[in-house]
């Protein structure tokens, strides 16, 4: 069982069957994510729905936070649950104190990351990278970007915490940018898992003028090529049968 920073309730919902050696049937899953981390003010409050997230609490502005605006009206975020989130944290925060001697060692699981644009890139257009890094436990991790082996210090964002079905977690980061022919960008992010900082390059790539048109007579040259094999096949079925 993975030890975890947090408390984790998981709620069957619409289950059938016996609790027994039966199968069950499960529907839709309710969870309940509290976590907090060691020697650090960091912790936070989720619910999600079938691995989407409904809301989350900011405990810095005691404000619930409704990701999932559509369903407002199935799932009501009312005045009750920050104060609620401060006491599921400060639990969490007294199990940590608690823990020791005879507790199972935590369980480490270095993180996997993927770097790409949100949109297609264009030179002086602007656009943003996103750093998708999950499969890691516990919280927390560092995430850090370089634009030409230069540390970038503004511009760029990091999601709260969300939760997989194994209850590991992943995060987003976010750096709005210009693209400008040549560039490269880097995405790294350290993790007790980890010796070393796991980095993803992204290299500012725009087809010039002349490959785009080559790609189009490359293109055009394989459709003709494809036709000239149809028709052949073609006229040679057909002679066939005239013998």
């Amino acid at each position: 069982c993975r030890m975890l920073c947090a408390f984790l309730t998981a709620v069957l919902l619409g289950a059938s069957g016996v609790l027994s050696q039966a199968q069950i049937s499960v529907r839709h899953l309710d969870r309940l994510l509290t976590f907090c981390v060691s020697n650090s003010t960091e912790a936070e409050l989720e619910k999600e729905h079938d691995e989407d997230e409904i809301f989350y609490v900011d405990l810095e502005t005691k404000q619930s936070v409704q990701r999932l605006p559509e369903f407002a009206e199935k799932w009501h975020v009312g005045p009750e649950w920050p104060p609620f989130a401060q006491q599921e944290v400060e639990t969490c925060r007294l199990y940590l104190a608690a823990k020791g001697e005879g507790f199972p060692e935590e369980k480490l699981d270095p993180p996997i990351s993927r770097l790409y644009s949100e949109n297609e890139v264009e030179l002086g257009v602007p656009n943003a990278l996103i750093c998708f890094i999950t499969d890691f436990h516990p919280a927390p991790v560092k995430v850090s970007w370089t634009r030409n082996t230069e540390p970038v210090t503004q511009g760029f964002n990091v999601t709260q915490y969300y939760s997989n079905k194994d209850y590991s977690l992943r995060l987003f980061s976010y750096l709005s940018f210009t693209p400008q022919a040549g560039d490269v960008y880097s995405c790294s992010v350290e993790h007790r898992a980890l010796q070393e900082p796991l980095t993803r390059l992204w290299e500012v790539e725009v087809q010039s003028d002349s490959e785009a048109a080559e790609t189009a007579v490359c293109g055009v040259g394989l459709t003709l090529g494809l036709l000239g094999v149809a028709a052949g096949t073609f006229f040679l079925i057909k002679g066939n049968k005239c013998n």
